[in-house]
């Protein structure tokens, strides 16, 4: 039996801080946080201040996650590594000093930090430094499971309905709310990106986004009569071992590759960036040329494109 996501991701999450001597990592993004446990918090828009969201103990092996409830919890924690919502400083401190291995931490890494984390740690953890690990998450989220690479593929066939729904309503006033009428009939509601539609005589511009279980998923292009465009020869360029130069000699106008999992991640290229990145396999990527974007999945030969139309519309 294959062993759950959740668990194969905390220990590739495990394995890294082994390799940099971390004894404990504290993540403050809402991404990484569910990267790292597997349990989700509500979607939120707006600002989200550091906050010590998840903790993860080399030395147990143990994540724990800022949280009231209990609902959603994975199967890599139990009800005992939840500790509560507060606003009080002094009570977190408190919260994160009665987890097993944290005080006696010389080596925290932080995806972010602020400087009243920073006064606690002196008193919680007075034999520690903290180190940044933004990157170390980075890289880990970098190369996807094929359980990961499934429910983004998922996504995006949510995301299709959101365009199938525009194309089937071309008089329709409101594109942007039928299409996200279509996509919460289909799964969510939670955007990965800003809705676009736009229309321009006979062609219909959509590029729609949207996260899955936590996955994001997406496509765009240009509709002529309800048939996208030919896919950008980019697409095929984004195999195994190909560099920006490669990406770059394969378009023609703007373009962006970058990586997509949990939201937008590791690597990012455009005509600006990212020429030092070579392309892996089991790399996900948001592939945009002009208007036109498609997601993929870097193999060893020819990408496989995760965007394509469902059969099933």
């Amino acid at each position: 039996m294959t062993e759950p996501l959740s668990f194969r991701r905390r220990d590739r999450v495990l394995e890294a801080m082994a390799a940099r001597g971390l004894d404990t990592l504290v993540l403050g993004r809402a991404d990484n946080t569910f990267y790292a446990s597997g349990m989700r918090g509500l979607w939120t828009a707006g600002t989200r201040p550091f906050g010590a969201g998840c903790v993860v103990i080399a030395e147990t092996g143990r994540t724990h996650v800022l949280s009231t409830s209990d609902a959603g919890l994975p199967e890599t924690m139990t009800k005992e590594d939840l500790y509560s919502l507060t606003w009080n400083p002094q009570v977190m401190a408190g919260h994160l000093a009665a987890i097993e291995g944290f005080a006696e931490s010389t080596l925290i890494g932080v995806d972010e930090v602020s400087p009243s984390f920073e006064r606690a740690m002196a008193r919680i953890a007075p034999r520690a430094d903290i180190v940044p690990a933004d990157d170390l998450m980075a890289e880990v989220r970098r190369i996807k499971f094929d359980e990961e690479i499934e429910r983004v593929e998922a996504a995006c066939a949510v995301a299709w309905s959101g365009v199938e729904a525009v194309l089937q309503t071309p008089g329709n006033p409101n594109p942007i709310g039928t299409a996200i009428v279509a996509m919460a009939k289909a799964g969510t509601t939670v955007p990965a990106s800003a809705p676009t539609v736009l229309r321009r005589g006979d062609e219909t511009i959509i590029d729609l986004g949207v996260l899955l279980d936590g996955y994001e998923g997406g496509v765009g292009g240009t509709f002529v009569y309800g048939q996208r465009q030919a896919t950008a020869p980019i697409v095929d360029a984004c195999r195994s071992g190909a560099n920006h130069a490669d990406l770059a000699n394969a378009a023609a106008g703007p373009w962006l590759v970058r990586g997509l999992g949990m939201g937008f991640e590791n690597p990012v290229l455009d005509p600006g960036h990212g020429h030092r990145e070579v392309l892996e396999s089991g790399m996900v990527l948001s592939v945009s040329h002009r208007d036109h974007r498609d997601v993929i999945a870097v193999t060893d030969g020819p990408p496989r494109i995760l965007s394509t139309r469902p059969a099933s519309l």
